[in-house]
């Protein structure tokens, strides 16, 4: 990063996603969302929050099965910057029974986007939507011999997996364009 001034430290946003293989079968993926502030803040709502307090402190959990099918999802605010947010969580469960793939984020947005929702566990159900990936996939595959795919949708979403690309032409040529 930037060598050539000095800078200062304002604001952090951490999250962390893990996903889980449960005893049943499923799949948790799990993210945590925390915002802090390096200085003390004023809220509308909570007063002055000290350095380091949270803003946001949020979590979501989506459970899925090995076809992406939401089963499940809970989420909570532990903190948040006013407490109307707090009737987004119980909403999130329109989400149940549509898949995470292709479009599903707009799928998202139709049930939950706009003032029905919440900025942040939308965009924490992106990084999910990623973790899910990296978790179901992998793990399923992981005794087979030989070079692995993590799966078929991932040819042409980024250049390392561009299906006219070197990695593609060159261990996958069951995917080349």
């Amino acid at each position: 990063m930037s060598q050539a001034v000095t800078r200062k430290s304002v604001h952090h946003r951490r999250i962390e996603c893990v996903g889980y293989l449960r005893s049943d079968d499923l799949w948790d993926i799990e993210a945590h969302l925390i915002d802090t502030k390096d200085y003390p803040f004023q809220t509308l709502e909570r007063g002055t929050l000290n350095e380091g307090e949270p803003v946001h402190n949020m979590m979501l959990c989506v459970t899925i099965n090995d076809a992406f099918e939401i089963k499940n999802i809970n989420a909570n605010m532990d903190a948040a910057p006013f407490q109307l947010c707090r009737k987004v969580p119980p909403r999130m469960e329109q989400l149940i029974g549509i898949s995470i793939g292709k479009g599903w984020i707009k799928q998202v947005n139709h049930e939950l986007g706009g003032t029905q929702g919440c900025t942040h566990l939308i965009e924490m159900l992106k990084v999910i939507a990623t973790t899910a990936y990296q978790t179901v996939h992998p793990y399923r595959i992981k005794d087979s011999e030989g070079p692995k795919i993590i799966h078929s949708s991932i040819v042409d979403q980024c250049q390392g997996f561009a299906s006219d690309g070197e990695v593609i032409q060159k261990h996958f040529p069951e995917y080349r364009k």
